[in-house]
């Protein structure tokens, strides 16, 4: 017996065929007709079962009764038509196939026609939008399609493995497995579009507070052209989750659908297909799904209301926007915070966009710095922008420290390249200094400091000459570490102390030579870590779990810690400091 939230209509659909072969033969004679990105998105959250209890494309009946009663013919709540709009020249009558390619020529799945009538667009639009301004993207669209509409069931081939985000992109089947794996039965979702600044980060985590788990969930269909790229929002979302959020009490999972801005309409659509997830709290706030000024501050949490509980089955959590507060020094709301407008820092996602575009810096207060580095690249790079600001002339030493096998020399190898644009780098690998500076010592105590120290003084002496210099060595002793930490800044030379953190159990599975094994055998001496100790920063100034965190997240987030250091050169301003590239 499963304690999730029943799926929305009672049955989580599964339009999946298990004969792919059979269904490739009979869509061959068919006619064709090539979905546009939202119909291809809106037929994988049917084929998946995250549209429940949608088994296709809108039939007559039900397109008039969504308009009309915001429900399907059989009464089920449901805020809008998933429609499937076909040219005229396209052969389709009740009782007929249709075969559904992408736009690459991919076949899908084959529609069996149930109808086949004519969109009523201002019908459409006051019912979905609450609008016919052609300014709205969502009308924008309905416009430009074509009125003529086939609706039926759906028969789908199984999804390309190749689709984007495919670690992420769980069906409704696997997220509720994973979420019943660890025994949440009050399950918050956070639906977003947009990077997570600081403020959607309180809000998550007030959600928390109230529920034993949260997914977040952010939309990868179809969006705006100037929204944020989902490949770039996902990078961002990996390297917050992995370091500011419980990893027994977070799921980051890709929701494949497309961006209506609808409002309200789409407020109650994203909680009621995250009932078929297993979701059964969403965190809705105000201006939820809009776009400009076309819906109330608070229509989406209304609409809310306006059905009964049980027609519905999820629950909204409902916030306040939040903003930094300078008074406060920290996170609340207008029901919260009692200083004036002038102490609050407030942020959207359209205002991180605005920042970034025109080469500004994202406060700390409303961006991780991991996060506003990896936007700061996007931007960056979208925009042509070439920097020309000289760099601090200061130098610095990245330290890293970690087990064998942690991935130091894999990260220092990653942020030097990520630095390299911007500075003078070196490296200095703890196993080439062995060899090159360090031959003959061996692995007691006393040898393992003479070759950590060896390391501080080349690193102390390229820094004192500008050069960002990067450490990659074991150096196990905390109080060895923290002496060259002492003699690099009695020199001036600013200090970065990363930790690379990983388990004994990822690191015994990663090791290809087996000496994890063979130490932990006994046939191994002065093995770190196992027969030699590792002392464990207490507090480093970054910390890395190289067997949770993919080698991208963690560079962003050491690339982030440098920015926010000053060690970095400040992002560029178009007055002063940027550049196009030729032919940008």
């Amino acid at each position: 017996m499963t304690t999730l939230v029943a799926p929305h209509g009672g049955t989580l659909v599964d339009r999946i065929v298990t004969d792919p072969g059979a269904l490739t033969r009979r869509a061959a004679t068919l006619p064709r007709v090539t979905l546009d990105a939202r119909e291809l998105a809106d037929l994988e959250l049917v084929a998946t079962g995250a549209a429940s209890p949608l088994v296709g494309f809108a039939t007559a009946a039900d397109y008039e009764s969504i308009l009309t009663y915001t429900r399907l013919a059989n009464g089920v709540v449901w805020p809008f038509p998933f429609t499937l709009a076909i040219a005229e020249s396209v052969r389709a009558e009740p009782g007929g196939e249709l075969a559904l390619f992408d736009g690459t020529g991919r076949l899908w799945g084959v529609l069996a026609i149930s109808d086949v009538y004519t969109r009523d667009v201002p019908r459409e639009l006051d019912a979905v939008y609450g609008t016919r301004d052609p300014s709205h993207p969502g009308v924008a669209y309905t416009l430009a399609r074509p009125t003529r509409l086939a609706g039926g069931t759906v028969d789908v081939l199984p999804l390309p493995a190749n689709l984007p985000f495919a670690r992420y992109r769980k069906s409704p089947r696997e997220l509720r497995a994973a979420i019943e794996h660890r025994g949440w039965r009050r399950v918050a979702g956070f639906q977003t579009r947009n990077p997570i600044h600081r403020a959607h980060e309180y809000l998550t985590k007030l959600a928390l507070e109230v529920t034993d788990g949260i997914v977040i969930h952010p939309l990868v269909g179809d969006t705006k052209e100037t929204d944020i790229p989902a490949s770039v929002r996902f990078a961002a979302y990996e390297a917050l989750i992995a370091t500011y959020y419980p990893a027994d009490r977070t799921i980051l999972a890709a929701f494949p659908a497309a961006m209506r801005y609808a409002g309200p309409k789409e407020a109650l659509f994203q909680a009621l297909v995250r009932k078929n997830y297993g979701i059964n709290q969403l965190v809705v706030g105000r201006d939820h799904a809009g776009v400009g000024a076309f819906y109330p501050p608070l229509a989406a949490q209304e609409i809310f209301g306006k059905f009964p509980k049980l027609d519905l089955g999820v629950a909204p959590l409902l916030f306040e926007s939040a903003f930094y507060c300078r008074a406060c020094t920290g996170f609340g709301s207008a029901r919260t915070c009692p200083h004036d407008r002038a102490e609050r820092i407030e942020l959207s996602g359209t205002k991180v966009r605005e920042i970034l575009a025109s080469g500004g810096d994202l406060p700390p207060e409303l961006a991780r710095p991991e996060v506003a580095e990896i936007l700061r690249a996007h931007f960056t790079k979208s925009a042509g922008i070439e920097v020309t600001t000289v760099a601090p002339t200061g130098g610095f030493i990245l330290w890293f420290t970690g087990l064998s096998g942690a991935g130091k020399s894999t990260l220092a190898n990653a942020v030097a390249a990520e630095l390299r644009g911007l500075r003078k780098v070196e490296i200095l690998d703890g196993d080439e200094v062995r060899t090159h500076l360090s031959k003959g010592l061996g692995f007691s105590k006393e040898d393992r400091d003479t070759n950590v120290h060896r390391i501080g003084f080349v690193a102390r002496t390229l820094a004192q000459h500008g050069v960002g210099v990067i450490t990659a060595a074991i150096s196990p002793y905390a109080e060895t570490r923290a002496q060259v930490r002492a003699l690099a800044e009695e020199r001036g030379v600013a200090f970065v102390e990363v930790f690379a953190s990983s388990s004994l159990e990822a690191l015994v599975a990663r090791d290809v030579k087996g000496l994890y094994k063979k130490a932990l055998a006994g046939e191994v001496a002065h093995f770190t870590g196992v027969s030699d100790p590792y002392e464990v920063p207490v507090s480093p100034d970054v910390r890395v779990e190289t067997d949770r965190e993919t080698v991208a997240q963690s560079a962003a987030k050491i690339v982030g810690a440098l920015r926010a250091r000053g060690l970095l050169a400040p992002l560029p301003h178009p007055a002063t400091a940027v550049r196009p590239h030729a032919g940008a």
